[in-house]
């Protein structure tokens, strides 16, 4: 998969495709385009509200820890990473069931 597949595959649900003359149709709506990265700061500040610490919403988006603390702490923090994911989830869950 390349760097901006996912990109483009939300782009295409817009309706904007580049090197296209016809444009595909816009299967979102009203609603207003993003990229994954909005995908990935979204998470990131729902997380901080949740209550996440900082160093498990890291490691939840892939991101090393900087400096000493990265070259010493090795543990994976799989069970925080799993808290994190569904404190999110349960606060987004009321919406997308609108």
């Amino acid at each position: 998969m390349g760097p901006d597949t996912l990109n483009r595959a939300i782009s295409k649900l817009f309706g904007r495709e580049t090197g296209r003359k016809k444009q595909p149709p816009n299967k979102m709506g009203g609603l207003e385009h993003f990229t994954v990265h909005d995908l990935r700061r979204t998470f990131r500040s729902l997380a901080a509200a949740e209550g996440v610490p900082g160093h498990v919403a890291e490691r939840c988006l892939n991101h090393k820890l900087k400096g000493v603390e990265g070259i010493y702490d090795r543990y994976d923090y799989f069970e925080e990473r799993k808290l994190a994911h569904q404190k999110v989830a349960d606060r987004i869950e009321p919406v997308i069931r609108l």
